[in-house]
C-alpha cells in the first residue's frame, strides 16, 4: 500500500508537485483509497497507480475530468467506498473488522491481477528466455552481411581476372632484345 507521497514518487510526473495537487486530482478522477486508518491517512494500491498514470495520459490528450473519471473507472462513476476499519474489543483483545463490498472485492481482484501481470512481465524481461532467439537473429543478420561482402569480393575477383588476362595478352606482344630493351610485335 502507498501513501499519497509515495504515489507522487511512483508516477514521477513533474506537473504534480505536492500532495494537495494529487489529492485534488484523485478526488476529481474518483480514484479512491483502498484503506483509511484511524488517523485519516489514506492508502492506495498498485491499481491506483495504474489508474493515475492512465488518467495523466488521458489528460495530456485533452480529455476533461469527467471523461477521464469515466474511462479510468471503466464507466463506473459512482465513487467506490473504501473499506472501513473499526477497532472492536472482545475479551480484552483488539480485533479489526473490515467492511467489504462487491465493489471493494472487484477492485481488489483487479489490483491483484494487475500486480501478477506486472510481476510476470518483469520476470520475462529479466529472464534469458529470449536470449537464444535474439542471438539467432543477430547471427542471421551477420550472415546476410557476410554474404553480401563475399558477393562483392567475388565480383572484384572476376574484374581482376579479366584485367590480368588482358595485361598478359598485351605483355605477350613484347619481345626481349637485350637487357632492358623490348620491342612490340604487331
Amino acid at each position: 500500500m502507498f501513501t499519497k507521497e509515495q504515489l507522487l514518487e511512483k508516477i514521477n510526473d513533474p506537473e504534480m508537485g505536492s500532495a494537495s495537487e494529487i489529492t485534488n486530482v484523485l478526488k476529481s478522477w474518483r480514484i479512491d483509497p483502498i484503506y483509511e486508518d484511524e488517523n485519516k491517512n489514506e492508502y492506495y494500491d498498485e491499481m491506483a497507480i495504474s489508474k493515475l498514470k492512465h488518467a495523466l495520459k488521458l489528460k495530456e490528450q485533452g480529455k476533461n475530468d469527467e471523461e477521464i473519471s469515466s474511462i479510468v473507472n471503466n464507466g463506473i462513476i459512482n465513487p467506490i467506498t473504501a473499506p472501513m476499519a473499526r477497532n472492536t474489543q472482545a475479551q480484552a483483545l483488539n480485533n479489526i473488522t473490515l467492511d467489504v463490498t462487491s465493489q471493494t472485492l472487484s477492485l481488489l481482484a483487479e489490483s491483484i491481477a494487475q500486480k501478477i501481470t506486472g510481476e510476470i512481465t518483469e520476470k520475462l524481461k529479466n529472464s534469458d528466455i529470449f536470449e537464444p532467439l535474439m542471438d539467432s537473429t543477430r547471427l542471421k543478420r551477420d550472415n546476410e552481411i557476410l554474404s553480401r561482402q563475399v558477393s562483392q569480393i567475388l565480383e572484384e575477383n572476376k574484374k581482376l581476372i579479366t584485367r590480368n588476362n588482358m595485361l598478359q595478352k598485351e605483355n605477350a606482344k613484347f619481345r626481349h632484345l637485350a637487357g632492358q630493351l623490348y620491342f612490340k610485335q604487331q
